[in-house]
C-alpha cells in the first residue's frame, strides 16, 4: 500500500518463537531446552517470520539471490495492444456452410476463451469480477447464429466472426466504431484473403488499449525499515535504579513515530537526557538539568515529541509550558511499577 500511493504507514507484528511438536521432540532427544540458542533458532519468529520479513524488503535471501514472482497491486497501467485474428482455413466454401456448421464454429470459438479462462483461474486463483465479465463478454452465444448470417458483429461481445469473405465490405461497414472488438476469427481457405481483410480491419480500428494492474517484481524489494525486538521481562531493582533505560529507549523511540534510525545509548550509564532531532524526540531523565535541556532545544526545530522524567505532575506540567513541542509526556522514575505515558500536553 505505500508502494502504491507514496504512504507512510507503520506496523507492528507480534508473534511468539514456538517450534513444531516434532522440532520439540528432536531438540529435546538432542539435549537442548527452549531459551537455549539452538532451539530458539528453530522457533517460528526467528526461522519464518524475521527472514521472510528481511527478505521481502530487501528483495533477495540471505545467500544473495533474488527473490522470484510479482506482486499484483491495485494499480493499472494502459497498454498498447495488438488485436487478435485467427484464420479459419478448413472451410472448403464459405457459402455452403449450414447453420448447424455455423454454430459449431462459434462453439469452438468459446471453447478457445474458456481455455484462457481456466488459465487465468489457475494464475490467480479466484477471478476478479471485472476479469469474469471480460470472459463472459468474449464467449459468443450461439444464439446469435441465424442461418442466413455471414458474420458477427455484437456491440455486448468483444469476439466477431466473419463466415463468408465475400461479405468482408458488407462485415467492414459494422465494425466501425466497434472499440470494443478485440478478437477477430475468419473463414478464408487462402492465406492472401485473410491477410488482406486482416489488414483493412487494423486499418480501421487500429490498436487496442489494455488496461492490466501494474506488477512490482519481488526482487526489488521495499523502501521500508525494518527492526526486530525481543519482548521479555526486566528486573524490577535494576529498572528503579535507572539501569536498563537501553532496554526502554526502543519503545520511546516506537511511541514517536519510529523516525529514523533505532537510536542507542552512547555509554552503559544512564544519560542525563538525550535530544535526537534526527528521530523527532528528545528526553529529559535528570530534572534538575531542565534549563540545560531547554537551551539544546532551542536550536532544534524538529523535535515533536518530549518525554519527561518526573514523578512529580506538577513538575511535569511545569517543564512542559516551557517548551514550544506540542506533544510532551510524563515518564514516572519507576519504570516497572508505573509505566504510564501521562496525559498530552495539549489535553491538560
Amino acid at each position: 500500500m505505500n508502494f502504491e500511493d507514496s504512504g507512510k504507514r507503520r506496523c507492528i507484528l507480534v508473534t511468539n518463537n514456538e517450534v513444531s511438536d516434532a522440532e520439540s521432540r528432536e531438540l529435546r532427544a538432542t539435549g537442548f531446552q527452549p531459551g537455549e540458542i539452538e532451539w530458539e533458532a528453530q522457533g517460528i519468529a526467528r526461522a519464518v517470520t524475521w527472514p521472510r520479513t528481511k527478505y521481502s524488503t530487501l528483495g533477495k535471501r540471505a545467500d544473495g539471490t533474488e527473490l522470484s514472482g510479482e506482486y499484483v497491486t491495485t494499480l493499472t497501467e494502459t497498454i498498447e495492444g495488438n488485436r487478435s485474428f485467427k484464420q479459419l482455413g478448413y472451410v472448403e466454401d464459405p457459402t455452403t456452410l449450414t447453420l448447424t456448421a455455423k454454430k459449431q464454429i462459434v462453439a469452438t470459438i468459446g471453447g478457445q476463451v474458456t481455455a484462457v479462462q481456466k488459465e487465468v483461474g489457475s494464475l490467480q486463483g479466484d477471478i476478479p469480477k471485472s476479469v469474469k465479465s471480460v470472459i463472459t463478454e468474449s464467449l459468443l452465444p450461439q444464439s446469435l447464429v441465424k442461418s442466413d448470417s455471414r458474420f458477427i458483429v455484437s456491440e455486448k461481445h468483444s469476439a466477431s466472426v466473419l463466415f463468408d469473405p465475400e461479405a468482408a465490405t458488407e462485415w467492414l461497414a459494422a465494425l466501425e466504431e466497434q472499440e470494443h472488438i478485440t478478437d477477430f476469427y475468419i473463414v478464408a481457405r487462402d492465406n492472401r484473403t485473410f491477410n488482406d481483410i486482416k489488414e483493412t480491419v487494423v486499418e480501421l480500428l487500429g490498436t487496442v488499449s489494455i488496461t492490466e494492474p501494474l506488477k512490482r517484481p519481488m526482487s526489488e524489494g521495499f523502501p521500508s525499515n525494518v527492526e526486530y525486538f525481543k519482548l521479555g521481562f526486566l528486573d524490577k531493582n535494576s529498572v528503579s535504579l535507572g539501569q536498563q533505560f537501553a532496554e526502554i529507549l526502543p519503545l520511546l523511540w516506537l511511541k514517536s513515530g519510529a523516525v529514523g534510525r533505532r537510536p542507542e545509548p552512547t555509554t552503559e550509564d544512564e544519560p542525563a537526557m538525550m535530544v535526537r532531532p534526527q528521530n523527532d524526540f528528545a528526553i529529559l531523565v535528570d530534572e534538575t538539568r531542565y534549563a540545560e535541556f531547554v537551551d539544546k532545544l532551542a536550536s532544534e526545530d524538529s523535535i515533536s515529541t518530549i518525554y519527561f522524567v518526573t514523578n512529580s505532575e506538577d513538575a511535569f506540567r511545569e517543564m512542559s509550558a516551557g517548551v514550544k513541542t506540542k506533544h510532551t509526556y510524563q515518564l514516572y522514575r519507576d519504570y516497572i511499577d508505573n509505566f504510564v505515558l501521562g496525559a498530552r500536553r495539549d489535553s491538560l
